[in-house]
């Protein structure tokens, strides 16, 4: 099979020089499985019998992101490519090893769409009938399901994750493994489920992967899920992907407050980011019930969450606001932050001089900036100042 992926001949020349310096190399995991499903190629992996040191030695820029795990970073053409050296286990519960060849490295692979490699000529190394697997849109564990899962726990979870991507079948097999051993789950750190969650949530096939969470108890295993079984209720009201997570959140939030938003952060380890997100996405929604789709709603949400935004409204109301309508009404704000008014508390202070600085600064600053946002007066210093007068309650 001839190469024709552009990325994979940009890589070449990293496997040209490994080989011709009497190593071994080959492209793969999840590039060659994409390779053969027609997918779009996000990262081109290599793997060699060459050690992390060789490698500092034979390339001019190694980046050692993960030397205890025998990975390195090497930069080519502005590129970066993941090279790791061959692994091995020899027990699921020993530490991970160099191995000595390539069967070494695929058998320890998680399943076998994935322990596929690629060499130099295009040809591929299936010793696990991997491509079968691909052809028939089934996920299975490479050689033992159970004893590949027992290495690492979120490969179950990472079965599931596949499935809401790609839309493919688990094994029989490998879902009884992932049945038995479905506690292991909470062995695994949060930051590590929380990674994988995300790309499930979000995957064209999401409502599949839900259900094989729910089949095998693993969303049981979760935070908060195992604790409150009224959100595995409501997510399974969700028909559709989510976005982020969020999102997620946000939706679940909405419509079961017994957890804070807050909680669900620490919970899950999130970032201040994303808890911001899902508190905007929930104030947005508060605001929509209140008073529908207003430029003071679009004004608070930032175009990230435009379409996290309108699939919430979807599902909760059934009604739809397209991402184009909410970008047209951003379009259509005067200004698009607090520090494009103007005026500022120094105007006010200017023009209340018989008043002590205090919280009715702030008030009224909010107050003018409703006004501008709706169109109740132009963005004006003269008549913002105007307005204020008119509106004494603005001053109380």
């Amino acid at each position: 099979m001839a190469i024709q992926k552009e990325q994979f001949k940009a890589a070449l020349p990293i496997l040209s020089r490994l080989t011709k310096n009497g190593f071994e190399a080959y492209f793969v995991g999840g590039c060659v499985r994409d390779y053969l499903l027609e997918k779009p190629i996000k990262d081109i992996d290599i793997t060699t019998n060459a050690t992390p040191a060789e490698l500092e030695v034979m390339f001019d820029k190694v980046i050692p992101v993960g030397v205890e795990h025998g990975t390195v970073i090497v930069r080519h053409a502005h590129t970066s490519y993941e090279v790791t050296t061959f692994r091995t286990k020899k027990t699921p519960t020993a530490t991970l090893e160099f191995g000595t060849s390539l069967t070494d490295d695929l058998l320890y692979r998680d399943f076998t769409m994935n322990a596929l490699a690629m060499d130099q000529a295009g040809t591929i190394i299936d010793l696990f009938d991997g491509t079968l697997d691909i052809k028939n849109k089934q996920i299975t564990g490479v050689q033992d399901s159970y004893m590949r899962l027992k290495e690492d726990p979120l490969r179950m979870l990472r079965a599931c994750r596949f499935v809401s991507q790609l839309g493919f079948t688990i094994e029989n097999n490998t879902l009884l493994a992932i049945k038995k051993l479905s506690n292991e789950l909470n062995s695994v750190a949060v930051e590590r489920i929380k990674d994988e969650m995300t790309l499930l949530i979000s995957g064209e096939y999401f409502t599949k992967a839900l259900n094989y969470l729910l089949e095998t108890n693993l969303l049981k295993q979760m935070p908060i899920f195992k604790e409150q079984g009224n959100y595995i209720e409501l997510l399974q009201e969700e028909k559709q992907n989510f976005y982020s997570f969020p999102h997620m959140i946000a939706f679940l939030y909405n419509e079961d407050q017994t957890v804070s938003v807050n909680r669900w952060i620490k919970k899950w380890h999130a970032s201040n980011k994303e808890k911001g997100q899902a508190e905007s996405l929930y104030e947005a929604l508060k605001q929509y019930e209140k008073s529908g789709l207003t430029l003071w709603l679009v004004y608070h949400l930032e175009e990230s969450l435009h379409k996290p935004f309108s699939r919430i409204i979807d599902t909760i109301y059934k009604e739809t606001i397209t991402e184009t309508e909410l970008n047209l009404m951003q379009d259509q704000l005067v200004i698009k932050s607090r520090k494009d008014l103007n005026v500022s508390g120094h105007h006010l202070m200017q023009w209340f001089s018989n008043r002590q600085p205090g919280r009715w600064i702030e008030e009224m600053i909010r107050a003018i900036e409703y006004a501008v946002i709706m169109n109740e007066v132009n963005n004006d210093e003269h008549q913002i100042k105007e307005w204020i007068l008119c509106h004494p309650l603005a001053t109380n």
